[in-house]
């Protein structure tokens, strides 16, 4: 099933000029830089309080929406868990936010990350002045299977169990490298 037929999917925050950072912003705004690419999350402690001039289109992020990358030569996915109220994300976003019951954001997530995804975004992709840009109707394009709910929750919840073991491997090799740094530098003191 094509993604325009169980989501619903809006442009991010169009600002014209810079945004200004104000103490006094009714707003915060999700940035690129505000994503971990590699770890698909949000950091939202350094999102930037502004007060935009909102048109009647604007989407406030919510829980369970789906922010994709639709600008330069990687393009992702982040499923937003928590966030504070009132954040738009930028316009190097596309928001997709389910109107099906029959798909898991969690699974809707991971497909838009794999290669076959990746690749036909590659091949049917323009570009923008500088880099390239995944235009809304080829994003909209994109054929989701749709397996049983369970079958989505299962390769959700694996999704996630591989997410924790890569955080503890790189907690053990942070470990490990310390570990055999003390080793080293112990020696050299007991050498002399």
């Amino acid at each position: 099933m094509e993604l325009k037929n169980i989501a619903k999917i809006q442009s991010g925050y169009i600002n014209r000029g810079k945004i200004e950072p104000r103490d006094d912003g009714t707003c915060l705004l999700l940035q690129a830089k505000d994503i971990d690419a590699d770890n698909l999350s949000c950091r939202a402690e350094s999102l930037v309080r502004f007060l935009p001039k909102l048109s009647g289109k604007d989407w406030f992020l919510q829980s369970d929406d789906i922010l994709f990358m639709a600008r330069g030569a990687r393009n992702f996915s982040v499923l937003i868990d928590k966030l504070p109220e009132n954040v738009l994300a930028a316009a190097c976003f596309f928001i997709v936010r389910i109107s099906n019951f029959e798909i898991l954001p969690e699974y809707l997530c991971w497909y838009l990350n794999q290669s076959t995804v990746e690749q036909y975004l590659k091949r049917l992709s323009g570009r923008a002045v500088h880099m390239p840009v995944v235009r809304r109707a080829v994003l909209e394009g994109i054929d989701i299977p749709l397996p049983p709910l369970r079958t989505q929750k299962q390769i959700a919840d694996i999704t996630a169990l591989m997410t924790k073991e890569r955080d503890l491997y790189k907690k053990l090799a942070e470990k490990r490298k310390y570990l055999m740094t003390e080793i080293c530098l112990k020696s050299i003191w007991e050498s002399r």
